[in-house]
């Protein structure tokens, strides 16, 4: 919520002490991050981001939780590179939501000034890589850890209070509301957890009963695969280290360790020694797994205990890790860059087609571009990356496209004889021929590539012809000759072609030729009753 004059003055109070907040860090005052921060006040401060940059911040619900809270995802950037954030899994670790919802005001306001920040160019990084953002996982969780049992039906509450050991202050609550521990709740290791830990719903450790029970872990899961990360970030709480491996493979290993140790030492924090325990359940431990790419799971604020971190640690924990946040997208873009072909060529399109955030159907746009000259930057399976003046970097489908120009003489059509019917195409492409054929006639021709050209149809669109033998150039030449039919009746054509005779005949006389094409005339003359008429004689 954009900051008002009470907490500007507050601000200044606060000031004096230890955790005063960088100011550049706030510059664009949509998100105050030295706070108590809500699950109500995060989401109108993300449709408040959404508002103020349209064409940078999205969001979208993912589903809800038991108690029909949202949990929302942010999205921030215009790239086809992804890399993806999500912040407290666990109720009393909810400062991590401070630090990603800062992260949105404060790169937001970077790209739109279009000034480098902390070393990167946000409009440059941003307009490459999109980081999507789950900026509270667990949101009944951290309702409950906050406020406690007023923000929950009366019926729940004496099973909250049970799961909580009796007490019913919940500053040490960790689960989400159901009593499940989010971050024990992932495929990889789970069956290493020991269920003795917590054998029942409890405010914290307890696995569950299967993986991917809780709807928010599911939620996670699922959404995952969607926006299908180079890298991720899972933020927690306490102790300032960094957590790094999970049985990483070994191919692997230099790449994710070199990673990490920028990482390291942009925040401050040591990493974890690697070891070969299979105990996991952590979204870290499973992303490592399933998808074979760096993860990180930073620990901030100094140790606390079981319950959530001072707000007076927010601005330090912001310095230790806004720049290293950028740097983990800008070497998601570096690892999305080595999946496709990086080229250059120009290439014609022949209808309309939709734009794509990457390559797959599900990333398919509602927005359509007219067919058009592109420049193709890249390639990967079936589809061509291209670079948009309006919505940057995309990717369309490899479909009724030639490569290189189309020579184009609307100004000065070519005038063409079709012989026979002809097929119709769409496009100058062997397999896009239409349903339609071009009768014999005249016509225009407007394009050309390769043996193809495109005429003027009664479909009001182009369609292309193919060069053979059916059609041959019509270009008669001017003449202005006196031809003396002969005593027997001279039939008339349409067209210089046997095909186009018709049921008038010209009488023995004398006629003037205005055009001469081969052995044909275009004459104008006399019927049989004496009317004037005009065409195409054979001589």
């Amino acid at each position: 919520m954009k900051k008002t004059i009470w907490s500007l003055v507050l601000a200044a109070v606060v000031s004096l002490s230890a955790f005063s907040f960088t100011p550049s860090a706030s510059a664009a005052s949509y998100v105050d991050p030295i706070q108590t921060y809500t699950y109500s006040e995060m989401t109108t401060d993300m449709k408040q981001l959404a508002k103020a940059y349209p064409d940078l911040v999205q969001y979208r619900a993912l589903g809800t939780t038991k108690y029909g809270r949202t949990v929302w995802a942010i999205k921030l950037g215009k790239g086809d590179a992804t890399v993806f954030y999500n912040a407290s899994h666990h109720a009393r670790e909810w400062i991590t939501t401070n630090i990603a919802m800062e992260m949105v005001d404060a790169y937001a306001d970077a790209y739109k000034k279009n000034t480098t920040y902390q070393g990167y160019n946000v409009r440059s990084l941003l307009n490459d890589v999109s980081i999507w953002i789950v900026p509270m996982v667990n949101p009944d969780g951290v309702t409950l850890q906050q406020s406690g049992l007023k923000e929950f039906p009366k019926s729940a509450h004496s099973g909250l209070i049970k799961m909580n050991k009796g007490s019913t202050n919940f500053k040490r609550w960790k689960a989400n509301a159901q009593g499940i521990d989010l971050n024990r709740q992932y495929p990889a290791g789970w069956n290493e957890i020991p269920r003795s830990e917590a054998p029942s719903p409890s405010y914290q450790m307890y696995k569950g009963t299967k993986p991917l029970e809780a709807p928010e872990v599911k939620l996670l899961y699922n959404f995952t695969s969607y926006v299908d990360p180079e890298v991720t970030i899972s933020y927690h709480t306490s102790g300032r280290i960094l957590y790094w491996h999970y049985l990483n493979k070994k191919e692997n290993y230099n790449r994710d360790y070199a990673m990490a140790k920028t990482f390291s030492s942009m925040t401050g924090y040591p990493l974890v020694k690697p070891n070969d325990s299979k105990k996991g359940g952590g979204y870290k431990d499973w992303f490592i797994t399933q998808y074979g790419r760096p993860a990180f799971t930073p620990e901030l604020s100094y140790h606390v205990g079981a319950t959530n971190p001072p707000v007076s640690v927010i601005n330090e924990e912001w310095k230790r890790n806004r720049k290293a946040a950028l740097f983990v997208a800008n070497e998601g873009k570096k690892l999305w860059e080595k999946k496709f072909t990086k080229t250059s060529k120009v290439i014609t399109t022949f209808a309309p087609f939709n734009l794509y955030d990457r390559p797959g159907s599900a990333y398919k746009t509602s927005t359509k571009l007219k067919a058009q000259k592109l420049t193709v930057i890249g390639t990967k399976g079936n589809y061509f990356r291209i670079n948009t003046k309006d919505y940057g970097k995309k990717w369309i489908l490899k479909d009724n496209y030639v490569s290189g120009t189309v020579t184009d003489f609307h100004t000065k059509p070519k005038n063409f004889l079709v012989k026979e019917s002809t097929p119709l195409y769409y496009s100058p492409i062997s397999t896009k021929k239409s349903t339609s054929n071009l009768y014999p006639g005249e016509v225009k021709a407007i394009k050309s590539y390769g043996s193809y050209y495109a005429v003027k149809t009664k479909f009001n669109y182009d369609l292309w012809i193919k060069k053979d033998s059916k059609i041959t150039e019509f270009n008669p030449a001017a003449v202005n000759q006196k031809i003396v039919l002969k005593p027997d009746a001279t039939p008339l054509y349409l067209l210089p072609l046997d095909s186009k005779k018709t049921d008038t005949n010209l009488t023995p006389q004398t006629v003037t030729a205005t055009k001469k094409w081969n052995n044909w005339f275009y004459v104008e003359g006399k019927d049989k009753d004496k009317k004037a008429v005009k065409g195409w004689i054979k001589q």
